[in-house]
Formats: structure tokens, sequence, C-alpha cells
């Protein structure tokens, strides 16, 4: 499957190659000098076991890949735990490309779920993860990994919400209102920092906002970053473990996007605002 007539993906089976895919993690992590981000021994390790460890390549060059294992329940579920672009070929396509590799990769093996992990700070990765390929959060996870070292994540708690995908379904969540009209719970203030109101009792939809570049707020102002990384926290961990508010996507604009259901039906509430 290819990306475009200059991208194509392939199973890495040759050491030297899987080798090449963790110094490129290396590259995208920033991780050097220091520990490999994802060593080389335990990507020939995954591979070996028949998990999925794939390289993307322009031409000769990798210039990304991906790597996930399976998890219980075993047989239905494929965790995919890295997959990165190098920078200069961000915005190309080759993500969502890689992505849906993965997904054919999966149901030729008939494995219905795929989840994986990011950092819901990041509004162009809550954006693509949930509102372009339709995957459902399923878990919010203060500080998931602990303390982290690479020039990404160095400095900052490590929250990830967890998201799964669905590869039967046919169309991502959405909501019937919009951003506009809706309660913003959680949005950012006139000077950037996070805004915060109570979530009223008699709200049907409600929307918890995100800066729109948090990666820049880190190297401006790390306060300012952290307290969205508290606030946020406070809000979407208990919407995603709710069994009375429903995901719906994922608003370019910087939203979570979140309905009321129903308590009686189990359906959603008409939306009144």
């Amino acid at each position: 499957m290819q990306a475009d007539n200059a991208v194509e993906f392939r199973e890495l089976v040759d050491t030297q190659e899987i080798a090449e895919l963790s110094a490129v993690f290396d590259e995208i992590w920033a991780t050097t000098p220091g520990p490999a981000h994802f060593g080389t021994a335990m990507l020939v390790a995954l591979h070996h076991g028949g998990h999925y460890v794939v390289g993307a390549f322009s031409g000769d060059q990798m210039i990304g890949g991906c790597v996930g294992f399976f998890v219980e329940p075993l047989g239905e579920v494929l965790h995919s735990h890295i997959a990165g672009v190098l920078p200069r070929f961000a915005g190309k396509g080759v993500g969502r490309a890689l992505k849906l590799h993965q997904r054919d990769w999966c149901l030729e093996r008939s494995v219905p779920t795929i989840r994986w992990t990011f950092d819901p700070l990041v509004a162009r990765n809550a954006y693509f993860n949930i509102e372009r390929l339709g995957a459902d959060p399923a878990e919010y996870n203060p500080d998931f990994y602990g303390s982290m070292v690479d020039g990404i994540n160095a400095g900052d708690a490590s929250d990830r919400m967890l998201v799964s995908w669905n590869l039967a379904a046919s169309d991502a969540p959405s909501s019937a209102a919009r951003v506009e009209d809706i309660l913003k719970v959680l949005e950012p203030s006139p000077d950037g920092k996070p805004h915060k109101i109570p979530i009223p009792s008699d709200c049907t939809d409600i929307a918890v906002g995100i800066p729109r570049d948090i990666e820049q707020l880190r190297s401006l102002d790390r306060e300012a970053a952290f307290a969205w990384r508290l606030a946020l926290r406070e809000y979407l961990e208990p919407l995603v473990a709710s069994d009375q508010w429903r995901s719906t996507g994922f608003d370019p604009s910087g939203f979570y996007m979140f309905t009321k259901i129903c308590e009686t039906t189990g359906e959603e509430q008409v939306h009144a605002h």
C-alpha cells in the first residue's frame, strides 16, 4: 500500500533495517544522546513474534515507521505502541497511509480493533485520531509512562489518552451540535491560560478545549503548559470514564466534544442549550 507514488510500507525482516527504524525513532523523538527510544533488540523480538514492525520508505530512505503488538483479548486487539514520520516528511499524508496500512494488516489477520495512546494536549493528533480515523476515547491515563527524558516529553507529565479504533466502523463519531453553540467548560482565556467552569447538571452537550499549539506554549511558558495539563486531566479523566457521557468527536478549532447519554434509554438526549 502506498501513500503516494514515492512512499511505500513494508514489514521489516532484516536486522539492519530494524536497527535503522530504531535510529529513525530516536531522530523523531530527539532522544540522542541517551538511551534509544525503542531498542533494536526489542524490535527484533517483536518482529520474530509475529507482531507489527513496519517501515515507511521514500525510495531507499526510511522516513518513518510503526510498531504494534497483540494484547488481551488475544486475537482481537493490536496495541499500536509507536508511530512516527521524520519531521521533513510530515504533513504529506504519510502518517495516515501508515495507519491504513496497519488497518489492512490487522484485517488480513481478522483482528478487528487497534488501540494506541497519544498526548491529549496535542490538537493535531487529537483531530487525526478521533475525527479523521474515527478512533474512540477509551481511557484517560494520568502520567501513564511516568517521567520521560526524550526531547519532546521531558519535563512534563506523560498523561495519555487511550483510543480504540473499531476497524469495521464506517464513520467517525459526530455531534449533532456545533461547537459554536454549546457550552465550553474549558477554553483558553485571553492570556492563553486555561479558563474553567463547572459542568452544569442539566447540560447535554459540552466542549473541552485545548491550546491550538501546546508545543509552542511549552517552549514559551512551561508553567502555563503544565497548568493546561492539570486542567485537561480534571475534565477528561472523569468524562472518558463516565457512562453518562459519549465522545462525539474533536472539532478542528481545538475542542473535544461530548454528549450526555439518557440514563433511562441509553440514547443521546435531545440537544437543548
